[in-house]
């Protein structure tokens, strides 16, 4: 008796070969994110605020003081700070505050939206949770409306 294939070694091998490139298009195109840009938010994706400058400065009444400058690049969308937080390098909280005070061109506002290629003054005080003392290097962290983490790192003076 003859054994019968239904596919002969030539065709399985050549239908091999091409599942294995069909695969190796499909994981290089997810990987340099022609795919993965399709189904991204416009948000949180392209916000990329960068602190140039920042200052911490502790007060008699157990609370830190904190200024800083944002800045908002042209092909950044619009974008809000809703919370400022200290830490320490390592990550440890010393304190968080939702109260922001910004201040445009001498106009202080409890609010506001930080435009593309717009750049702003901030201000922030909170208590602390753990101290620490002058000269000792600290994050500032804002955290915008669409939930992206800026940080700066400075020192306590």
């Amino acid at each position: 008796m003859r054994s019968r294939r239904s596919i002969s070694d030539i065709v399985a091998v050549v239908l091999l070969i091409v599942i294995a490139i069909a695969a190796a298009v499909i994981i290089y195109m997810w990987l340099s994110g022609l795919i993965g840009s399709v189904h991204t938010s416009t948000s949180a994706t392209q916000v990329k605020l960068e602190i140039t400058g920042a200052s911490v400065t502790t007060s008699d009444n157990n609370a830190y003081n904190v200024q800083a400058t944002v800045y908002n690049p042209p092909d950044s969308p619009s974008t809000s700070i809703t919370v400022g937080e200290l830490e320490f390098t390592n990550g440890t909280m010393i304190c968080s505050t939702n109260k922001i005070t910004y201040t445009l061109s001498s106009t202080t506002t409890s609010t506001t939206t930080i435009t593309p290629g717009g750049s702003v003054s901030f201000s922030f005080s909170c208590t602390v949770t753990a101290t620490a003392p002058a000269g000792t290097p600290v994050e500032v962290v804002l955290v915008t409306t669409q939930g992206v983490q800026v940080s700066y790192t400075t020192s306590v003076s």
